[in-house]
């Protein structure tokens, strides 16, 4: 039976907050070692499979300390069936003054009796009458 999980919602905060400090370590030990985890971000470089795949795409986005960023979740819900869970949360990033709204998916397993990502995906929404735009193609104008 499907419940609601604030446990989860609460692992999505924290990963969240993570990636605001550049705590990798925290991402790492929160990652399934399973080959199955994909990380998908914005960029349309950004896709990865496996662990060491997707760790690096979390490095990569992560900011350095000459980069002030701060990040939050305005919402989340998230969700459990047995040792399943996913979560879908809507945020921001704010770089340098700059803010951009994010949105988040992510499904968990629980893994020797704590939660696991095993799937990312992070985002900016793009209007539907601008994903034509020669600047969102591949190989388009920057």
């Amino acid at each position: 039976m499907v419940e609601r999980s604030p446990e989860l919602e609460q692992v999505m905060r924290d990963t969240i907050d993570a990636m605001e400090r550049s705590d990798i370590e925290w991402v790492e030990r929160r990652t399934s070692h399973d080959d199955c985890v994909v990380g998908i971000g914005s960029d349309p470089s950004e896709w990865s499979t496996g662990f060491d795949e997707t760790l690096r795409l979390w490095r990569e986005s992560m900011p350095d300390a000459t980069l002030q960023i701060r990040a939050g979740l305005d919402h989340v819900d998230a969700f459990r069936e047995g040792g399943v869970g996913w979560a879908a949360g809507r945020g921001w990033f704010d770089v340098e003054g700059r803010r951009v709204p994010v949105r988040m998916t992510a499904v968990l397993h629980q893994e020797d009796g704590d939660w696991k990502i095993v799937q990312t995906h992070a985002s900016i929404g793009v209007p539907n009458d601008r994903m034509f735009d020669p600047m969102l193609q591949p190989g388009g104008a920057v």
